[in-house]
Formats: structure tokens, C-alpha cells, sequence
């Protein structure tokens, strides 16, 4: 068995933000993501973009690192490489995503336009026999090896993309899924629409089931 072709032809991103609460509520301090193609899981590009104060950003050590002076600016790093095929967001719980998505919808229309997968549920559903459905392990019964305290942002996307994948997988083999529709219907969060002044001329994926 395999998941459909809609699952095939879809580029799941994953994205995690790296959040600091150095006074008041917390702020977004990094934004990772990494591209990887429903076909085979291929990997297609990954950005890792650290925000700075805007007089900090030019002589900020560059490592491989995208260096941004808005939460926005960070976003829209994601943002441009959204084209062509349908996308769906992938992350460990969703909710502080999506939420950042909407808040900065002018700088990043169409990554706050997409589904958003909780990754972590959808371990959940594909390892029941898991007792203590937490992150270490679900992760553990799907054989992926987690970062350790302290680890790069990247890093822990990449094991939030593993743990999307293998779940998905397991899913299938077990028969309780195989079309993404399916996955989406239990995991997926749908976005609110954008409002049509932010989004840019020309075909944008509003929804990837519309």
C-alpha cells in the first residue's frame, strides 16, 4: 500500500520557530523550515533565519544562517520559495505556528494560507499502543532519534519532518490511511482566508482542498 497521488505531488514544509522570552510575552527570535517532496520524501530547500535588531543585522556572523530585522522579514525567507506545486505546513503542535502565520500575513500571505499539520497528533493516531503519548516517545516508536537540549533549530525541524513522515508511513501499513485528504481530516488545521488586498496577482493556494 501507498498514500495517493495527491500525497505524492504535495511539498510538505516543516517549520518550527525558535521563541525567546526576554520581557513580556514571548517573541520570535529564529524561523526554520525544511522542504521535503510527498514523492519519496525528497528534500528540496531549507531556510534557517535568525531575527536581529536591524543595526545588528549587517554585522551579524552569517554560518549559513538568513540574518532578518522582523519576525516578517524572517517569514517571507519561507514565503518566496513557496511556488509551483500545492504545500502543506508541518509542525510539532501547530498552534504557535499558525498564530504567528496570521499575525504577520502581510509579509508571508501564502505560508498563512496553507494547511497546517500537528505532527505530534498525527504520532499519535499512527501509534496507539504508545501508553504516555509524549514528544520522546512517539518519536522513539517511530524510530526517529531527537535532538538534545540545546540543539540547533534546524535540527529539531528535521526531526519534526521525520516524525511526519514515518508516522504517515506507519499509517498506511496499519490501513488507517491512504490519501492525504484522509491525514488532513485528522490532523490538519485550516487556515483563515487572507485578506485579498495581502495576496499577491496572480494563482495562490488558498486551500489545497478548495
Amino acid at each position: 500500500m501507498r498514500m495517493d497521488r495527491e500525497y505524492a505531488a504535495c511539498m510538505f514544509v516543516a517549520v518550527g520557530l525558535e521563541l525567546s522570552r526576554r520581557s513580556g510575552p514571548y517573541g520570535v527570535t529564529g524561523v526554520a523550515a525544511l522542504a521535503a517532496h510527498g514523492d519519496g520524501w525528497a528534500p528540496q530547500w531549507r531556510v534557517h533565519a535568525r531575527v536581529a535588531a536591524a543595526e545588528d543585522v549587517e554585522s551579524a556572523p552569517r554560518d549559513g544562517l538568513v540574518w532578518a530585522d522582523s519576525v516578517g522579514a524572517a517569514l517571507a525567507e519561507v514565503e518566496r520559495r513557496l511556488a509551483g506545486t500545492p504545500h502543506v505546513v508541518v509542525a510539532r503542535l501547530g498552534g504557535v505556528e499558525s498564530a504567528t502565520f496570521w499575525e504577520h500575513r502581510a509579509s508571508c500571505p501564502r505560508l498563512a494560507s496553507l494547511v497546517v499539520w500537528d505532527a505530534m497528533r498525527l504520532a499519535q493516531i499512527a501509534c496507539p499502543a504508545v501508553a504516555e503519548p509524549s514528544e520522546k516517545s512517539l518519536a522513539a516508536a517511530l524510530g526517529v532519534d531527537l535532538p538534545g537540549p540545546g540543539s540547533l533549530l534546524t535540527q529539531r525541524v528535521w526531526a519534526t519532518s521525520e516524525i511526519c513522515r514515518r508516522a504517515v508511513l506507519q499509517g498506511v501499513v496499519a490501513g488507517r490511511w491512504s490519501t492525504l485528504r484522509q491525514v488532513e481530516d485528522l490532523v490538519g488545521k485550516r487556515p483563515r482566508p487572507v485578506e485579498e488586498h495581502l495576496l499577491p496577482s496572480g494563482p495562490v493556494q488558498e486551500s489545497l482542498f478548495d
